[in-house]
């Protein structure tokens, strides 16, 4: 769990937001985290992923087995 706190801590400082976790995606155990503005993320081996823009968004995104946008440095 330690490298879940730096990972997260990482990914808030790139966003410049506060990030928690949210739970885990079972099929590929990719991190689930939202910030401060609701928005969803997946973290795992391949990289970071942006879900969607609430909730809703990235529950319907994984359910039908949306491709997510990949978060890349500016």
């Amino acid at each position: 769990g330690l490298h879940m706190a730096r990972t997260l801590g990482d990914l808030g400082r790139a966003l410049d937001t506060d990030v928690s976790p949210l739970g885990t995606e079972t099929s590929t155990d990719s991190l689930l985290a939202i910030d401060a503005e609701g928005r969803v993320y997946a973290l795992d081996h391949t990289g970071d992923w942006y879900l969607g823009a609430d909730i809703d968004q990235a529950l319907a995104g994984l359910v039908t087995g949306l491709e997510p946008a990949r978060l890349v440095a500016p």
